[in-house]
């Protein structure tokens, strides 16, 4: 197990359960992918909303008594589809997706109150509405937040 797998195993099943399989996507990507798979969802239903995550910097931490942190800087994009030519459906679009976004941050902080292994500075959560238009018309949410997630068993074969 890597970094990247450490936090995807971790961010994946907490946005499905906002996010449910076949009421939309939860995918891991970085930057020239997520613009191809928003031209793939034309062609796969169900595919809206969407949460596309960014595969995260991090940072190594040491808390001092042999407990070892990755710090991510996550970046995520809550997509919802519209149609661009009535305002109705871009006003949905951008109040679905901060919805989820909101959502998904509330998940991660009942996460850092309930589980030791989990760091969530909710301090540093912003969200900023963006569009993206490929084949189809969607609003959403950049999310940005620091997540930190215990790492012994990731760095156990490197110390």
């Amino acid at each position: 197990m890597n970094s990247t797998n450490l936090f995807w195993n971790y961010f994946e099943p907490l946005a499905k359960e906002i996010v449910p399989d076949g009421a939309g996507t939860v995918m891991q990507s970085d930057g020239d992918q997520m613009e191809k798979l928003m031209t793939a969802s034309v062609s796969t239903r169900g595919f809206f909303p969407a949460v596309f995550v960014m595969r995260p910097a991090y940072k190594l931490h040491d808390n001092g008594a042999e407990q070892f942190y990755f710090w991510f800087n996550v970046t995520f994009y809550v997509f919802c589809k519209s149609n661009y030519s009535k305002q109705e459906t871009i006003e949905a679009a951008f109040n679905d997706a901060e919805a989820i976004a909101l959502s998904i941050a509330h998940k991660l902080r009942q996460e850092h109150q309930l589980t030791e292994n989990v760091e969530y500075e909710y301090n540093t959560t912003a969200l900023e509405p963006v569009t993206m238009m490929t084949l189809e018309s969607t609003q959403g949410y950049e999310v940005k937040l620091r997540l930190a997630l215990q790492a012994n068993d990731v760095l156990r074969i490197y110390l």
